[in-house]
């Protein structure tokens, strides 16, 4: 996990760097009461740049589209401003999809019946990661689609009954099942 937070900041520190690159002039001088805050600054960005993975990073981040920069820039703003248990629910949730993920992946590597060497398995494994990726990013759509129909209904529904004057407790109506979605 630390190392995690480290490749994080190291991208967020690529990233402030190129949009001060980015931008004209020289900053003007440090005001007084900011000089410790720079020092340490200073200091992390130097452990930060002396990691083994920041190049892996900066040219991770270099491959960004400005559009994706700036989300990834936000989100980690979020990520920052989030309370500790908060960031310990995201890593335990993470650490549960991972764990999914890679027995989704062994169960299609068995399914297969492919017999792999270890080159030929980590590229089955990363193009099975990311076409999976896709077809969840298609699947989410596909539902999302689906139900703004039948939340629009309901809507309509609530709003009638709702605008007719008090509302009497009266049992909602059957849902589909689940599986019809």
């Amino acid at each position: 996990m630390a190392g995690y937070a480290r490749l994080l900041t190291a991208a967020a520190l690529i990233l402030t760097l190129a949009g001060a690159q980015a931008q004209s002039g020289t900053p003007g001088p440090t005001p007084p009461g900011k000089r410790n805050r720079a020092w340490l600054k200073k200091n992390r960005d130097a452990e930060i740049q002396n990691s083994p993975d920041l190049d892996t990073v900066r040219k991770a981040v270099e491959a960004l589209t400005p559009e994706q920069r700036r989300r990834f820039q936000e989100n980690f703003v979020r990520w920052s401003d989030l309370p500790p248990e908060e960031k310990k629910g995201l890593r335990n949730r993470e650490e549960l999809r991972k764990k999914f993920m890679e027995r989704e992946i062994d169960a299609a590597l068995r399914e297969s019946g492919l017999q792999l060497n270890s080159e030929q398995r980590e590229l089955f494994i990363k193009r099975y990661a990311e076409e999976r990726r896709q077809v969840e990013e298609q699947l989410r759509k596909e539902m999302a689609e689906k139900r703004k129909p039948l939340v629009r209904e309901i809507l309509g529904r609530l709003k009638t009954e709702f605008a007719a004057g008090p509302v009497a407790a009266t049992p909602a109506p059957a849902t589909p099942a689940a599986g019809s979605l």
